[in-house]
């Protein structure tokens, strides 16, 4: 009977923690499957199944082995015991119990991302890009951003450096999502961000891209038989014979699967607004409140994103700008809709 009421009790502990979340990603997963459907818009529930499966068991393993290295340089007496207390001590049942629901929703949810994403030019044919180039360069006095940049940036080892930091991007963003998603901490920044992170991906990443719909500079050509960053292609190229540019591994690939039918994981062609900069100014937003050392860390890695989704082709400046401009705005609303959805009297979580 104890037992039980232990269950119920951390049943409603996790969805009480997670029903912003719940909300947002319901709603997106009945959007995109009726886009899907009217505009006959390939989709595969399962594409990021097995890759979230794999870096889940990875995780779990480097955790339980320093966990477990860390207990035994204590030396106890018992080991199975005090690696339990120590797990018992940082609260593991607990963050399974909020944690583990996220896990099981965000496969399903990245991979539905990624199939309308890679519909985003059957509902809008690519249309934008020279309205992009154009704003650009109102911006930027008459040139394009990365002949404003060229002259910092025009040393292979600069352009080696962000191209590890731009790849360096999903793992920073994985870290920090799996910290928040098992955090429990602050029960409402919690929230606040998984639905950020959510309406980021589901708003800019999809709505925004199809009524922008655009490719980008290292895709111009290929497109629209437009050479107007030939320069800036022929400059990636010839860098790659010292040191390898793997954004343009990452553009074939994506090339070559726009003309594939169906998903394929991290597939899909879109440029405005950038993603990557999206997602990098919402965990600059989230660690600011840690102390100095990760503030200006995320802050420096967001410059640095910014500064390759330019120099490495893949946006236009424009695209950070607006990334940069929306996605506070999306903090904010997501905020408004945790408190909406907390129960009354957990307005603030235990810390």
């Amino acid at each position: 009977m104890i037992m039980r009421a232990n269950e119920l009790s951390g049943t409603r502990a996790s969805w009480r923690a997670n029903r912003g979340f719940f909300f947002v990603v319901i709603i997106y997963v009945s959007a995109a499957l009726l886009a899907s459907k009217y505009w006959n818009i390939p989709v595969n529930m399962h594409l990021y199944s097995e890759a979230f499966l794999i870096f889940g068991f990875s995780v779990t393993v480097i955790l339980f082995s320093i966990i477990s290295i860390l207990v035994m340089l204590e030396r106890p007496l018992r080991l199975y015991p005090a690696v339990r207390n120590r797990l018992l001590v940082n609260r593991l049942p607990e963050r399974l119990m909020v944690g583990l629901p996220v896990t099981l929703l965000l496969p399903v949810f990245f991979s539905l991302f990624t199939s309308i994403k890679g519909g985003i030019s059957r509902i809008v044919p690519f249309y934008a890009d020279q309205l992009l180039i154009d704003a650009d360069r109102i911006i930027h006095g008459g040139l394009d951003a990365w002949i404003v940049l060229q002259p910092y940036l025009d040393r292979a080892i600069i352009t080696c450096a962000l191209n590890v930091i731009y790849n360096l991007w999903f793992i920073v963003m994985f870290v920090i999502l799996f910290c928040v998603t098992f955090s429990v901490g602050n029960e409402r920044v919690r929230s606040q961000y998984l639905i950020a992170f959510v309406l980021v991906w589901a708003v800019l990443g999809n709505v925004v891209a199809t009524l922008v719909s655009s490719v980008g500079p290292a895709f111009v050509f290929p497109f629209y038989n437009d050479s107007t960053f030939d320069p800036l292609m022929d400059y990636l190229r010839t860098t790659d014979k010292t040191y390898s540019v793997w954004a343009l591994v990452g553009q074939n690939a994506l090339l070559a699967d726009a003309g594939l039918d169906g998903p394929r994981l991290g597939s899909g062609i879109s440029a405005f607004p950038s993603l990557h900069v999206a997602v990098a100014t919402l965990n600059a937003i989230y660690l600011w409140r840690f102390g100095r050392l990760l503030r200006w860390s995320g802050v420096a890695f967001l410059v640095a994103i910014q500064l390759g989704a330019v120099h490495l082709a893949w946006h236009y400046a424009i695209d950070g700008y607006a990334s940069m401009l929306a996605t506070p705005v999306i903090w904010m609303f997501a905020g408004w809709l945790s408190d909406l959805h907390r129960l009354p009297g957990t307005a603030k979580a235990a810390s």
